[in-house]
Parts: structure tokens; sequence; C-alpha cells
């Protein structure tokens, strides 16, 4: 199969862990529209013409086309997150995405800490490097553009660190 970064595939889906039922809007409580328990990520493949499954998820398309939307111009592809939406369960209007570029931290080799655990190579991504400073401004990307596109009209939270510096 062949992914270009302006191709929509939807590869996950919120299932519930109680009784199986695959949500596809869960509501503003977010839970399973059946019985009411939690909802799980699931990602059974690619979604095709066929239906979901009928392809593997493989390593290399999805790098492949991370790659290509590194290039990318478009605001959605210039988010750390966002440019990996194939893990995120399915975002049905993009243009309601609230980004500020979240998540394109550096990447530091460590090769101290890798000699002393044992391992040929290592690295660390400093967080500290997003937008608000936060390391929770990868997650709230995501809680921040679901409310957006579900009609929220206000979002809070009670902190007095990351959380609300990110929010």
């Amino acid at each position: 199969m062949n992914l270009t970064a302006s191709e929509p595939v939807e590869i996950s889906e919120l299932r519930c862990i109680g009784c199986g039922l695959r949500n596809t809007n869960p509501g503003h409580r977010f839970r399973c529209s059946a019985c009411a328990d939690l909802l799980e990520i699931v990602y059974p493949g690619w979604k095709t013409s066929e239906g979901i499954g009928a392809t593997p998820l493989t390593a290399p398309a999805l790098k492949a086309l991370w790659r290509t939307r590194r290039k990318s111009l478009a605001p959605i592809d210039q988010s750390g997150v966002w440019r990996f939406r194939e893990l995120l369960p399915a975002f049905p209007d993009e243009d309601k995405i609230i980004s500020l570029r979240e998540g394109n931290t550096p990447l530091y080799a460590l090769p101290s800490c890798a000699r002393a655990a044992g391992m040929e190579y290592l690295v660390a991504k400093h967080q500290g490097m997003n937008p608000t400073g936060s390391f929770k401004d990868t997650g709230m990307t995501a809680a921040l553009s679901v409310a957006r596109e579900r009609g929220f009209k206000w979002v809070a939270c009670a902190s007095t660190g990351n959380t609300s510096a990110s929010m």
C-alpha cells in the first residue's frame, strides 16, 4: 500500500474495555455508550477500502509517511504530535486542531549513560523545549483539540504547574 502525506488514514479506534463495543462517538464523558465502561485505543491495522485490518500496520510504511510529513508546511504536519496522527484516535475535522508545533523537541545523545546501562546508543528527548516549556504540551494539544471539536466553550484545570502552563 502506498501512502501519501495527504491521504487520511485511520488505523486506531476506541473500544470499550468492558463490552468490546466500537465507539465512534463516546460523548462528553468519554465512556462506552452501551455500558458506560472505560474506552481504550486499539490499532487493528490500516483502514482500506475493504475496511479496518485489511493491511497490517508496518513500521516502514509509517516511517516513510512521517518522513514525508516532516518536510510538509501544513500546520498539522508541523506538530510533533499530529504528524503521527495514525497513532491517535481518528480526528474528524483537522481544521479544529489546536497546536503550537509541540513535540518537536531535540534529542540528545547520552554516550556515558549508554555505557553505564550496557547499551550501544541512548538518547533523551528534551521536552522542556516545548512551546510553553512543559512536557504536558504533547498531551494538551489532543485534549484541547477534542474539546474544540466537540463544541466546548471553555476548559479548565486544577494545577499550578505543567498542566496549567500548557493549558
